[in-house]
């Protein structure tokens, strides 16, 4: 198939592809548009398609992300368009009640059906699609799984995750402009659902020796290829860097046609997708807010991967205590524990096993026959096809995603059961049913049950009660820029993840710097660059500060300023009237333009009784090459010469904690500084009553904190450890509690 391995997605689609696999691959979809600013192009498409009764459905948050401006295109363009809007508090679920709703709301002359979201959205869609024989495309709002392109839709029923046969959508329209500003979580989501391909295709191949299932290595290297090129752009998926998204999303795309070429999820779901569905099975019997698919499978990867390993290691099989052990199956007592745990769920899982027979005694020695025949060949399989745990956990955590069950919400118990059990969900062969048929499986459990709650992972930290008790009652926190959330123009390690997922959880953040030297939008603009999403109103400066003094106690009087042009003009659009001859005051800023002749005539009006502002106190500024001299190191300049000290504002001035206040509208002890100098930072919090977190990746140090009589309430080596404890008091399917 060398010929074929250089074809684009949009060739793939177009082609009809007999392979030496001995099947006829096609995959269904019609056109798929991934590209920058593209939804213009939707109208055009539905000319194509001779359609004109729309039927578009979204939920609350795709609605805002894409189907607003979805809508308003179809509408300028003359379309008739019918919406529905899924209204739910939590993640809405793909189950009945959601198809009941939509089946309700459709027109009977719908042409076709504009589904605006990602996984949950395009399953219900795909499904009612295929029931009622509309057509359907699916507007993508987020890189997060890879079912796009699918010609099946798993959905809850009975508080079961059923998968169904549905409809492939038409098109696919992948807007990179829209894909980029999906939440952070959404992107981890899709990584983890790529990475969950290296045990599936690893279960694929050995559910081709022991069930002679139909195998095709061109779709598996197909599928390899576009998860290493997901793989080498995580850091550019992290700062959202379009040509990154794009590779995620067109892996992820990719993935999906390898289903429809092969008629089956094999090429894209194996055992860890089976744990993904029995952890997704018990949260909603139990209750809990669903977790992203995606999130679960990346973690899922980890433990199969990990069991893979267990079992390679094992120098020799026992086949005869293997047959024994099935030999004392008992089905009656196997119903029991399965309804103890699948509740609800549990008759359908039941009714499974009884039409597939997969632990029967006769179709277990027929396999364990060809186990002990093939073996060798098995082993090599899986030295070859699975990587180490610690390069799957490695990925991940430079993804800054979850790698322990424990910080989703999965107790120990829950995990063991999803191990023993989880293999019951589908009736696909993979390593959980393989140790089974080995007798190895409850073993093998434990061990990995050990390595997540005993030993944990390096990502899993314990929290002291009071750390907890300080965390939780914090309801805004203040986040210093430079040095804190990044370094020059990128972005620290994990800064981005502990935003996300504060605005995740509910609570509140804004930035705070001392930087004079630049305004607010001009910060909007850099941490856009970075990969960061944020409002201009949630950046706050010194530069804000000062001039809320300056209206408030001098207000129409003259200034003369030492400060670059991003500070001037924030002076000129506050109604500053700035003078270079006989002004009231003087005011300093971090001018990266001084110039010496205008320092000497600062210091000449300050002389003469002229008052002295500063418009931050910081010495040092922190870059990645180390530090430049800030406003604080002029000021000195200036006291050198004049003997006169300035009354300073930003950080740690009171100035700027009745700033905070009064636009957070908080009390002091619900919000928490974080930064990484004592001197401004961490002393303003203290002053202030806030809690105060020092992190320390930028100015200060182990040893200047030890020699400070500044100490902060915490302290954490960067934003990355102060997420991975908020992981831990609030596991992804909870929310923060105030």
């Amino acid at each position: 198939m060398n010929n074929l391995s250089n074809l684009s997605i949009q060739d793939l689609i177009h082609k009809e592809i007999m392979c030496s696999c001995g099947k006829l691959h096609r995959a269904g979809v019609k056109d798929i548009i991934l590209g920058e600013n593209i939804l213009s192009t939707i109208p055009t498409l539905f000319a194509k398609y001779q359609c004109q009764n729309l039927f578009l459905v979204a939920d609350k948050n795709t609605y805002q992300a894409a189907g607003q401006k979805v809508e308003q295109i179809l509408r300028e363009h003359g379309f008739d368009l019918t919406l529905h809007i899924f209204q739910r508090e939590k993640l809405l679920v793909a189950d009945e009640k959601a198809i009941g709703e939509l089946t309700i709301r459709i027109n009977k002359d719908t042409d076709i059906i504009v589904a605006v979201g990602s996984g949950t959205i395009n399953d219900i869609v795909k499904y009612i699609a295929y029931k009622l024989n509309i057509p359907y495309i699916i507007v993508a709002t987020a890189p997060s799984m890879d079912g796009y392109p699918s010609f099946v839709a798993p959905l809850i029923t009975g508080n079961l995750k059923v998968t169904y046969e549905a409809a492939p959508p038409r098109a696919i329209i992948a807007d990179i402009e829209i894909l980029k500003k999906a939440p952070l979580d959404m992107f981890k989501a899709g990584i983890g659902d790529m990475l969950g391909k290296y045990t599936a295709l690893c279960d694929w191949a050995i559910a081709r020796i022991i069930n002679n299932e139909c195998y095709c290595e061109w779709i598996v290297s197909l599928v390899k290829k576009s998860v290493e090129k997901c793989i080498e752009n995580i850091a550019g998926i992290l700062k959202r860097e379009e040509r990154a998204i794009a590779y995620l999303t067109e892996g992820l795309i990719l993935s999906g046609i390898a289903m429809n070429f092969m008629g089956n999820s094999r090429p894209a779901s194996g055992s860890e997708h089976h744990l993904s569905h029995c952890w997704e099975i018990i949260f909603l019997l139990r209750g809990k807010e669903a977790v992203l698919h995606g999130t679960k499978v990346g973690i899922a990867t980890i433990v199969i991967t990990k069991l893979f390993k267990l079992l390679q290691s094992r120098k020799a099989l026992n086949l005869a205590a293997a047959r024994e052990k099935v030999a004392k199956f008992n089905q009656e007592k196997w119903n029991q524990k399965i309804n103890q745990i699948f509740l609800d769920a549990a008759p359908l899982i039941i009714d499974q096993e009884t039409k597939s027979r997969k632990n029967s005694r006769a179709q277990h020695q027929k396999r364990l026959q060809l186990i002990e025949e093939k073996w060798p060949e098995i082993i090599k399989i899986m030295d070859q096809m699975v990587p180490t745990v610690e390069k799957v956990e490695k990925i991940l955590q430079e993804a800054e995603a979850p790698v322990n069950p424990a910080q989703i919400g999965i107790e120990a118990e829950t995990f063991y059961h999803s191990l023993i059990y989880g293999k019951e969900v589908r009736s696909c062969y993979g390593i959980l049913q393989l140790l089974w048929d080995l007798g190895l499986l409850e073993k093998l459990s434990k061990e990995v049950v050990d390595y997540f709650f005993s030993k944990k992972t390096a990502m899993v930290i314990s929290i002291s009660e009071k750390e907890k008790d300080i965390l939780k009652k914090i309801k805004c926190f203040i986040l210093d820029m430079d040095g804190t959330f990044y370094l020059g123009n990128n972005i620290i390690g994990g800064a981005l993840s502990f935003t996300e997922k504060i605005k995740k959880c509910g609570k509140t953040f804004y930035f705070f710097t001392n930087n004079s030297s630049r305004h607010a939008r001009y910060y909007q603009d850099k941490l856009k660059k970075m990969g960061c999403l944020v409002k201009q109103e949630d950046i706050l400066t010194a530069n804000q500060v000062i001039l809320k003094y300056l209206k408030e106690k001098h207000r129409d009087q003259k200034i003369y300023l030492l400060g670059n042009n991003y500070l001037r003009e924030d002076f000129i659009q506050g109604g500053v009237h700035l003078v270079e001859e006989h002004p009231d005051l003087v005011i300093v800023g971090f001018d990266t333009t001084l110039e010496y002749n205008r320092v000497a005539k600062a210091c000449h009006y300050i002389r003469r009784g002229i008052p002295f502002l500063a418009v931050n106190p910081d010495l040092n500024c922190p870059v990645e090459e180390g530090f430049i001299p800030d406003c604080g190191s002029i000021c000195a300049m200036i006291t050198a010469s004049t003997g006169v000290k300035p009354l300073f504002f930003g950080k740690p001035s009171f100035y700027t904690q009745q700033f905070i206040l009064d636009y957070t509208r908080l009390k002091a002890e619900e919000i928490a500084y974080i930064g990484d100098r004592l001197y401004t930072d961490i002393a303003m919090g203290k002053k202030g009553g806030m809690v105060a977190i020092l992190v320390l990746s930028g100015e200060t140090s182990r040893e200047d904190l030890a020699n400070s009589s500044v100490k902060p309430d915490l302290v954490y080596p960067s934003l990355k450890e102060i997420k991975i404890r908020l992981d831990e008091i609030y596991p992804e399917n909870t929310s923060f509690k105030n």
